[in-house]
């Protein structure tokens, strides 16, 4: 899909910039700096689905003091956020006023003035549980776009605009050029490059009939959930860069996390701090489905080789997968309770 990937290479170019000014990298298997849509200096509002509300750090080496009053005092910081790529998650979302400044009370005894922060409200994407076996592939819309009356063709001036995120089914294909078209209804058709596409597939040789088992698709990213050969869950995700590309394979997933940190580089100008991920599921090493509250990107390569999922995907699949999930916040695979099979492929 020569447009979908030009755009993520773009963006690849631009994160690469980014990186290279010191602002953020992470090890393989983690993510990226997100592009940062979705920004307020606002109040904070917790998020419903995850529970927290998170913060970007706007600037480098943030003081963190014991109590609000003690900077006027002219009291040292308990400590520094230090220079990087910082997110991190409110303890209280509503702000002390103190010496004319508002601060936010990030952890036991810790605070940080608000000007230094911008909240960030998750995405609030979710794909779609199946009530049944799709008869017929379906897609979302990854871009806002107008439908055409035939494939191929312009659309015409008033035409439907669907915006982006819309789930559409597919009724038909048919090969223009280069590229693919999608009948989504009747004399409605969009291009390939629109969409993240879902098709029934048949499980891949190792899955027996009975297991629960994951297909993301690279090249569509996309990702569906089966019950040996029934999708019960499919929706969009965001996999690796060209650069730290997803590696195709069968593997299983051997622990789930509820949540925690994902940090790396420390003392680095590319240091990175990303605070209380949740529902993370590890499949290939250091390389894991989970949860990327920092972005809304979903249907477009965007980590450094982790699957992206928006909040409620990732809650819905940690609570499906195996091994289930205990009164632990790790949670091992065993041969008692193996892990859900994940299969990654490019199409």
């Amino acid at each position: 899909m020569l447009s979908r990937a030009l755009s993520s290479i773009l963006l690849g170019v631009v994160m690469a910039l980014v990186l290279m000014s010191g602002v953020a990298a992470a090890r393989p298997g983690e993510s990226v700096r997100p592009a940062l849509e979705g920004l307020s200096s606002g109040r904070a509002v917790s998020s419903s689905v995850v529970g927290l509300t998170y913060a970007y750090v706007i600037t480098a080496n943030v003081p963190v003091y014991a109590d609000p009053s003690h900077q006027a005092l002219n009291l040292p910081p308990s400590r520094s956020l230090g220079a990087g790529y910082l997110w991190i998650s409110l303890a209280d979302t509503d702000p002390i006023s103190q010496d004319g400044f508002l601060w936010y009370h990030i952890n036991v005894n810790e605070y940080v003035r608000g000007d230094y922060l911008a909240i960030y409200e998750p995405s609030a994407f979710q794909g779609v549980a199946l009530p049944s076996h799709p008869d017929k592939p379906f897609a979302w819309l990854v871009f806002g776009a107008q439908v055409s009356a035939a494939p191929g063709e312009d659309p015409s001036q008033g035409a439907v605009w669907l915006p982006r995120y819309t789930p559409v089914t597919i009724f038909e294909e048919q090969q223009v050029g280069e590229w693919t078209w999608y009948r989504i209804g009747e004399s409605q058709w969009v291009e390939q490059r629109k969409v993240g596409v879902v098709t029934p597939s048949a499980r891949p040789e190792g899955v027996q009939a009975g297991d629960k088992w994951i297909d993301v698709n690279l090249f569509e990213q996309t990702l569906a959930a089966y019950e040996g050969d029934r999708m019960v869950y499919a929706t969009l995700v965001s996999t690796g860069l060209p650069w730290w590309k997803t590696e195709p394979g069968l593997f299983s997933v051997w622990i789930k996390v509820e949540m925690a940190k994902m940090s790396g580089r420390v003392g680095y100008p590319d240091y990175y701090y990303l605070e209380d991920v949740p529902w993370t599921m590890y499949f290939n090493g250091s390389f894991a489905l989970h949860t990327a509250y920092w972005h809304d990107r979903f249907g477009f390569p965007h980590s450094h080789g982790c699957v992206n999922l928006a909040p409620r995907d990732a809650k819905w699949l940690f609570n499906w997968t195996t091994p289930v999930a205990g009164q632990t916040n790790w949670t091992l695979a065993n041969e008692e309770d193996p892990g859900t099979w994940v299969w990654v492929h490019d199409n």
